[in-house]
């Protein structure tokens, strides 16, 4: 004989109602372990993504390298002074 020859079967219909609950806590313990593991690992990727002040481009004709900022001004005042050319031609 077994401890289940002793249950009546209602507690056989509440074990096996609860072993369901495990079972399902444990597959959404594993997805969350999954889902976390995921997270850190996109976390650590996009720490280590660079930022615009470590990009760094060496336009042609200068001879230090500028970062994202000096670079979007430097194309700025060249565009600039391109439409105001253009404007004193059409005047």
């Amino acid at each position: 004989m077994n401890e289940e020859d002793f249950l009546t079967e209602e507690q056989k219909q509440e074990i096996e109602r609860w072993e369901g609950v495990y079972t399902s806590l444990n597959t959404i313990n594993e997805c969350l372990v999954a889902v976390g593991n995921r997270l850190e690992a996109i976390e650590k990727f996009v720490s280590e993504l660079p930022t615009p002040d470590k990009v760094f481009y060496k336009p042609k004709g200068y001879d230090d390298y500028l970062n994202m900022k000096q670079n979007y001004d430097e194309l700025y005042g060249r565009i600039i002074k391109l439409e105001e050319r253009i404007d004193g031609l059409q005047n």
